[in-house]
Formats: structure tokens, sequence, C-alpha cells
């Protein structure tokens, strides 16, 4: 199993370009994370859509725009690198809960220390 380094830079290429004005995205450079980007973050409650938005956009450097503008499946992938992120940071925010998200198979290589299964999963464990 491939190691993943939760505080290297990364970059996600969109598989949807996003354009904003005359301005075109192809890919999300994520920075390493930073203490600002979870205070900038921490203004709203950990692990609401608001959070993970902030975190992301943080982590990136774009507008709120660019974010909202981004394709399905590109925020998916986004959001595995921003629930690392705080699942280093803050041990217990997990996108994927039993309020409706399911395993997501993109999680499978991230080391294990936080569950990313289900509450009920958690439980029987």
């Amino acid at each position: 199993m491939k190691k993943i380094d939760p505080f290297a830079a990364e970059t996600i290429v969109l598989r949807v370009p996003v354009t904003v004005g005359e301005r075109t995205v192809k890919e999300l450079n994520f920075h390493p994370p930073t203490a600002m980007d979870l205070f900038t973050a921490g203004k709203y409650q950990d692990g609401s859509i608001p959070f993970l938005f902030e975190m992301l956009r943080s982590l990136t450097g774009e507008s709120e725009l660019i974010i909202k503008k981004l394709f399905p499946e590109d925020l998916a992938d986004c959001m595995v690198i921003v629930n690392r992120t705080c699942q280093r940071f803050y041990g217990s925010i997990n996108l994927f809960d039993d309020k409706g998200g399911g395993e997501n198979p993109q999680t499978a290589d991230i080391p294990s220390g936080n569950s990313l299964g289900t509450s009920a999963e958690s439980a029987a464990s």
C-alpha cells in the first residue's frame, strides 16, 4: 500500500476545467497545510459543508467562485485531501459518516488512525 503524506503539496487535475471570467482552472494545487488554514476554516462548525469548502479554498488558494463551480467528481477528489488533512489535525472529522455519506472508495489508501467507515461500523468493531 502506498503511504500518503497528508502534509505534502498535491495537485489534482480537474476532469472538467472551471472558467470564471477569462480565467480557466485546469488543476488545483494544494499547499502543505498550515495553522492558518485551520484558523481560516475554524469560523465554521467542524465538519460542516461551509467548513469543508473553506478548508478547500484555503488549501488551494482559489476563490469561492472556482470552488463552487467544481464538477462533482472533481470535488470528491478534493474532499479526500481535505478529509485527510482534517483527520491529521482534528482526528475526528469524517466526511463519510452515517448521515448519508457511506464509504468513499478513494480513501482506501489512507493510513488508518481514524476509521473512514460509518459510525455503525465503528461501533461494531
